[in-house]
């Protein structure tokens, strides 16, 4: 079973090695995630989820799991981002959308 992988920001550049090694790299990829949200590509499920499973890689990734200060200071970037979702909720611009309008059923005027 391979593992298929999931979009977490590709605007972020990688840093020395390939894969999650730096808390730059963690702060880059969630503020993406929130601007994306904001922006209205993703939903705040879709965001949140992300955030998640940021946290997640964190926990498992060995770069972090072997320096525990490193991995704290992830663990706060992820949670001040989460927070930053939470507060942001209510405030995400709306698509603004124009609506048709509606023609006046009746008798059409007849062309000459």
């Amino acid at each position: 079973m391979t593992r298929e992988n999931i979009y977490l920001g590709k605007r972020v550049p990688d840093i020395a090695k390939p894969g999650l090694d730096s808390t730059k790299e963690v702060s880059g990829i969630c503020k993406s995630i929130v601007r994306d949200y904001k922006s209205g590509r993703i939903g705040y499920k879709t965001a949140m989820s992300r955030l998640n499973l940021m946290e997640l890689i964190i926990a498992r990734d060995s770069d972090f799991t072997f320096n525990a200060r490193k991995e704290r200071r992830a663990r706060e970037i992820v949670e001040k981002y989460r927070k930053k979702l939470m507060s942001g909720k209510m405030a995400r611009r709306k698509k603004t959308t124009r609506r048709k309008t509606r023609r006046k059923k009746g008798r059409r005027k007849k062309r000459r």
